[in-house]
């Protein structure tokens, strides 16, 4: 019997696992009244931030340490692309459907869109994957055991 070393492809489990605690964040930040202070979405984007560099922690790990740069690289830049996508379509839809809260005008809401949600957790998760896989690549020199 063959017995085949299968990974499990923790992307969409890590991008989507980092969406819901950022949301139910995002939701308790809501109902308790404080989604208007600043640092609540800092707070968010450090959610993201510490998200994408487990998600390269526990991908090298389940790779015995043998991945390349590039490898480590994409998984947190995948990882950030599926947090970013669920993170905005969720406030999409509540803004949408017009409970979203009255700290941020409507005509402010695509700029808090494209500029917090979008831009700053998509530079946050580039940096996180880029200092990941650079401080988690043990072996720098090769990938291949000698």
């Amino acid at each position: 019997m063959r017995t085949a070393n299968h990974h499990l492809n923790l992307t969409p489990v890590y991008g989507i696992s980092i969406s819901v605690i950022s949301i139910v964040f995002m939701a308790i930040f809501y109902f308790t009244n404080t989604s208007g202070a600043l640092w609540t979405g800092y707070f968010v984007n450090l959610l993201v931030f510490l998200g994408v560099l487990f998600s390269i922690i526990h991908y090298n790990s389940q790779h015995h340490e043998r991945t390349s740069l590039l490898a480590l690289f994409s998984m947190g830049f995948r990882t950030t692309l599926w947090t970013v996508v669920i993170i905005s379509a969720f406030n999409i839809v509540l803004h949408l459907v017009g409970r979203y809260k009255e700290g941020i005008e409507a005509s402010n809401f695509w700029i808090f869109l494209v500029t917090n949600i979008l831009f700053t957790n998509l530079v946050l998760g580039v940096l996180a994957s880029v200092i990941g896989a650079m401080v988690f690549k043990r072996n720098q020199k090769t990938t291949r055991p000698d």
